[in-house]
This record gives C-alpha cells, structure tokens and sequence, in this order.
C-alpha cells in the first residue's frame, strides 16, 4: 500500500504541471491564430493611379514613389481609408467605407543613430538610382505622417531605435468594442528581421490599461514590394546609405479592435495614450486610426486633404483641398530651391469655418528651373500655426540652362551673361511674387548685360532673360 500511496502522491502533480502547460499552449495557440486572423491580406493605393496588391495575388508592378493607402482588406472585408472613395468605384471594386487617419505622433523616446533610415519610394528624390541634390528634409515625424491623411506607405522611417512612441488619443467609443471593424491599423515596410514590437494603450500617467500586445512582424502576410532608397536620419542633411538604393522591400500591414488589448468598457474611458514599444527593428509608414473610434487631439483647427503640384508652362501651379476647417485664418505659400531653406511667395485666404471640401490654388510663376520644393504654413486667427508636408517640382523649361549672374550675392550691380540676344530677347527681374521690378532690353549681339540694382530692398530675386518660349532663368540674392 505505501508504495501505491507514494506513487499516486507523486503522479497527481505531474498531471497538475501538464494541464497547466496543456493550457498555456493553448493559449498561446489562440493568440497566435487570433494575430494571424488580424492580417491585412489585399491592399489598394494611388500609385500610378491605381495599385491593388494581396498575399494571395502579389502585384508584378512594385512602386517606387509616394503612394496613399485606399483600401486594405481585413478579415474577408475590403474597408476604405477615406482618402478616395471614388478611384475604388470607378474600378469596380466592392467595399465598406471607412475614416482613417494615420495618428499623429506625439513623442518619440530616441533620437536616429547610424542605423536608423528614412525609407522613401526610389523616384521620391526625382532621381533614379541615386541620390538627391540636395538630399530630401530629414524630419522623422514627417515621413509619419505625411500623405493624404497622413497615409503615404511610399515614405516610412527604418530600424528606429529601441524605445517608445506615444500617440495622444482621447474620447474611445465603448460601443464599437468587439465589432469587428479595426480601430487601429500597424504598417510594416522594410525587414523587421524577426523582431516583435510591443503595442499598449496607457493611462495619463503612462500606465497601461489592458495588455501589451507583441507581433513578430515577420510573421504577417507579405502584400507586395516595393522599391525605396534608404537615407540615413541622424545626418542633416541626409546622405543616401551605400548599397541601399533601388532596393526591393516587402510590405506587410496588421490591424486590430480594441478588444485585442484588452479594452473592455471598465477600463475604456482610462486611455489617453496608444504607445509602440520599439525592438529596434521597427520599419514604419504610419500607423492609422479608425477616425470613428477614437478622437485625436488636434493641435490646430484644420484638416488637409491633399497638396499637389505640377510644372504647367514654366510655371508650377499648387492645389490643396482641406477636409474641415475650423477659424483658420489663411495659408502661407513657401518655396525652396534646396528643400531646407523657405521662402513665403503668397497669402491665400481661408474660408475659416467649413465641414466640407474646400478647394485652394496658387500659381508660382517664376520658379527656377530644377526641382522646387513647396509647403502651407497653415495660420490660425489666433497666430497659431502648423506646416503641411512638403511636395517636389521639377520645373520644367524650354531651354535646360541658366543665365549666369555674377557677384551672386549682389550689392548694387549685377552682371548678366545669356545667349547672344537677336534682337527680340526681353529680360526682367521678378521678386518670388512673380512682380517685375526691373527690366530690360539686351542689346543686339550681346551676349552680357549689367543691371543696376540699387533701388531694390534686400531680398531674393528671379532674373528671367529670354524670346518667345525660351527662356533662361537665374536666382540671385541682394544683400
């Protein structure tokens, strides 16, 4: 009897530990069928118009430019971003409506170190298989959150840090728990290398509420390529990482309900915070919100839509369309020539108050030729302020040369040297406005002019030299 007692003494325990690991892995069985059940598997964007891509149909075409999110399927449904409802109809393509935005970040807990990259689309500088002169603007916030809603997967930041980001959120709705509609949507563009990030909403203390939810972002369904030039982000300016051009990476998107991390409708009303707990290899375009679930603090009363610009006849002409608008008092134009210095050229005024689509335009018409870069200061009644993402233009111009101008800086006079004038050529000097302040006739034969520039202020002028269609152009800056 004794030894049957001591064996049944010793056998119920192990069978206790078995059921304890029987149930652990099938917890964690669930949890990773749960994660699984939460990838996107089809996205759709505006590259070239029009880009669909899924883990069961991987589009031949591999984007190299900016491109917005339009649609991504999750759990069978195709929801719509809200950023163009109607390019999805016009192709045919059933859906859900949705409102999405990518969340705007509120801190970031690491700066860049030598291994931490802005990704952007290969065509994104203007310039195949190299790199930009001058490199485009190192500002890891911008790249996510830039984009029509924020939603650019064409632009992204590689291998941040180890650490933490923040996003401010308030106002959950309690109701849209566990309805099957994603709340949050998780972008991963690059090669996570087998790493997982950690997500978690947090109280206003930072102490979270609910669970941390951790993804091996390897894991997630692979969607489509893309081809990015990698520039590293803890130089300013910029230079592009050797060996990391034109290169193919893979995109990848998970979303999740609030029900995921353990938001129920006790502890809902708790959250001020959704937090990323970086691995070091975190490869993101933005991260995305459903705009009907949560509210987002916003630091200024205006939503842009879209910003856009093209080279039209030796002019760039910009639109913008804002979403809603809040008293917003007007827009401030800027214009660079390297994408790191800005000058205003216009004032466009607001509506000021309006829930519906509003339209704006403007017409630069002296750039210089080259690329141009262009960004709103968006100004509120009260002088606050915000800049919106900044686009690229390449200037068009009928004759690919400049005037050369010399001194350049100027005090009073300024050399001109341009084509040998025919008789019929006209030159001015515009301020950024595109104003004639100065102008001339080169005499006939000559192949240089000077041009006194005393009585102009202080500031950057645009001389322009030229007949007909062609023309030459040159900026010079009047100390």
């Amino acid at each position: 009897m004794p030894p049957r007692a001591k064996a049944i003494s010793v056998a119920f325990p192990h069978a206790f530990v078995w059921r304890r690991v029987l149930m652990t892995l099938l917890l964690a069985l669930a949890l990773f069928f749960s994660l699984k059940a939460q990838n996107v598997t089809e996205i759709i964007t505006d590259y070239n118009g029009y880009w669909k891509s899924g883990s069961s149909a991987i589009s031949a075409v591999k984007p190299d430019n900016s491109h917005n999110l339009v649609a991504f399927t999750y759990n069978g449904v195709r929801y719509s971003t809200g950023v163009n409802d109607a390019l999805l109809t016009t192709h045919g393509q059933a859906f859900t409506a949705g409102d999405y935005k990518a969340l705007p970040v509120q801190h970031i807990s690491v700066t860049a170190n030598a291994n931490t990259k802005i990704a952007l689309g290969a065509m994104y500088d203007g310039v195949f298989n190299g790199a930009s002169n001058p490199p485009p603007i190192n500002d890891i916030y911008r790249y996510l959150t830039d984009g029509a809603r924020g939603m650019d997967i064409g632009t992204g930041v590689a291998n941040l840090p180890a650490g933490t980001i923040t996003f401010a959120v308030s106002d959950l709705q309690s109701t849209l728990i566990g309805d099957g509609i994603p709340d949050l949507l998780i972008t991963q563009i690059a090669d996570p290398s087998g790493s997982s990030d950690q997500y978690e909403f947090a109280d206003v203390n930072g102490v979270r509420v609910g669970n941390l939810v951790s993804i091996n972002l390897e894991t997630l369904s692979h969607l489509g390529q893309w081809i990015a030039d990698f520039y590293n982000a803890n130089t300013s300016p910029m230079f592009l990482s050797s060996g990391f051009t034109q290169t193919e990476r893979p995109l990848r998107l998970w979303a999740a309900d609030f029900s995921t991390f353990g938001i129920n409708a006790s502890n809902i009303n708790q959250i001020a915070y959704f937090r990323i707990r970086l691995s070091g290899n975190s490869d993101m375009a933005f991260v995305a919100y459903n705009n009907k679930s949560f509210t987002i603090p916003s630091s200024l009363p205006v939503e842009l839509n879209a910003f856009k610009g093209v080279s039209v006849q030796q002019s760039v002409q910009l639109d913008w369309q804002t979403a809603s608008e809040s008293t917003l008092a007007h827009f401030e134009v800027e214009y660079s020539q390297d994408g790191q210095q800005f000058t205003a050229i216009d004032r466009v005024a607001a509506t000021g108050n309006s829930n519906t689509l509003r339209n704006y335009g403007f017409t630069h018409r002296t750039p210089a030729a080259g690329a141009a870069w262009y960004r709103l200061k968006q100004v509120d009644l009260d002088g606050r302020y915000t800049y919106s993402n900044t686009i690229r233009v390449a200037v068009q111009r009928n004759v690919n040369s400049k005037v050369h101008t010399f001194p350049n800086p100027v005090i009073n006079r300024v050399t001109v040297q341009h084509k040998r004038a025919n008789g019929t050529d006209r030159a001015v000097v515009c301020n950024l406005l595109g104003n004639v302040l100065v102008q001339w006739k080169p005499a006939t034969g000559s192949t240089q002019s000077t041009i006194n520039l005393e009585s102009l202020p202080t500031g950057t002028y645009v001389i322009v030299v030229g007949r007909g269609e062609e023309q030459q152009t040159s900026m010079i800056l009047k100390k």
